[in-house]
């Protein structure tokens, strides 16, 4: 058992039309510059989707419908292991315009997901959510 601090994290995978929602953390913020699946800390007695829904109702002013866990990973990152659970998502209000956490946002094609500096924790998020036999999966999203 390790002696490092965690925290449980919680993010949004959001396709549409074969597109990927990410967003780039502003530089101001705990991994500045770094993108992300959209979403953030569950508070204790929180059940993960809850913490999904608000964090993205306060981050990017949206609502989803969650849907099932894409993969589950945890993380060394600094000092703290983060517990990073992601789930498919699909948006029940229009597309985000603007976020409280970053100065950019888009959508890519999975293909293009590794041209981006990721998080660290997203990065095994990452290949186990979009390895070549998903592809077909998500042009049907």
């Amino acid at each position: 058992m390790s002696s490092q601090p965690s925290i449980q994290v919680v993010g949004a995978i959001i396709v549409s039309g074969g597109l990927v929602f990410a967003a780039r953390r502003s530089p101001e913020r705990s991994a500045g510059g770094l993108w992300e699946f959209p979403g953030g800390k569950v508070e204790p007695g929180e059940h993960p989707t809850g913490a999904l829904h608000r964090e993205l109702t306060e981050e990017l002013g949206i609502t989803v419908r969650v849907g099932e866990l894409a993969s589950r990973h945890t993380t060394p990152v600094g000092l703290t292991l983060v517990d990073l659970a992601c789930y498919w998502t699909d948006l029940e209000s229009a597309a985000p315009t603007a976020s409280t956490d970053h100065d950019q946002m888009g959508w890519f094609a999975p293909d293009d997901l590794a041209e981006r500096e990721w998080s660290p924790a997203d990065i095994p998020i990452i290949q186990d959510a979009f390895p070549p036999s998903t592809q077909k999966h998500l042009r049907n999203r």
